[in-house]
């Protein structure tokens, strides 16, 4: 949806509750009038459509593995998984909704750890996990497997949701699911990778066989 600036005559006292509300949800004025106006006409914005499934994909999430976290805004969430490796450090899943753009938004996953082993460890996981991903995804159209790795730090793009046969995906909930689902598939296969790290032949064996059990019922890809 395209936005123009347009001259409004408004109450004093409106104007001042709206800007008290704004500050209190972390928005500007505008952006919480555009909001108030399409829920009052019943219009999905790009705004409501991430806040409705922000507000729907903590649900997919098991609280005695993840932390969750709402960033600032309509868009974002930190999800927060223990590793229980040497150390005991911390996975970090940032995801982020796009308002208007070729992709659904962005996954970002970085650990929390000093150690160098460690660090060399996980690199040697995303670069794994970015090849297998990518040959078992090559086969779908409209799929761009986006990944850009520095160290421990992945980012990858969330493409805009499709079923196998190709048709798009906007009901709020099942991008909410498919978005977990991804975070929820992604933790698992890292904990098993660690889990056989004295064996990298046999964890990238391990990582490659959940993946191909995942895309025989996986319902939506991202």
């Amino acid at each position: 949806m395209s936005k123009s600036v347009y001259s409004l005559v408004l109450t004093d006292e409106i104007v001042r509750a709206i800007d008290s509300l704004a500050y209190r949800m972390n928005t500007s004025r505008s952006a919480l009038i555009d909001r108030i106006l399409a829920e009052k006409l019943s219009m999905q914005t790009p705004e409501i459509r991430m806040r409705n499934i922000m507000e729907n994909i903590g649900s997919f999430f098991d609280d005695e593995i993840f932390r969750l976290q709402t960033v600032a805004g309509d868009g974002g969430m930190l999800i927060k998984s223990p590793l229980p490796y040497k150390y005991k450090p911390t996975i970090r899943y940032s995801v982020e909704l796009l308002r208007e753009d070729r992709y659904l938004g962005r996954l970002k996953v970085s650990f929390r750890t000093q150690n160098m082993a460690l660090m060399e460890l996980m690199n040697d996981f995303l670069t794994c996990f970015a090849n297998i991903e990518r040959r078992h995804l090559s086969h779908f159209d409209g799929i761009d497997v986006v990944m850009q790795i520095d160290n421990d730090k992945m980012v990858r793009m969330l493409n805009k949701p499709i079923i196998k046969d190709g048709r798009s995906v906007s009901d709020p909930n099942l991008i909410a699911e498919a978005i977990a689902d991804y975070v929820n598939f992604l933790d698992r296969a890292i904990k098993l990778y660690f889990e056989n790290a004295d064996n990298k032949k046999q964890a990238v064996s391990l990582v490659d066989s959940l993946y191909n059990e995942r895309i025989k019922t996986l319902k939506v890809i991202l």
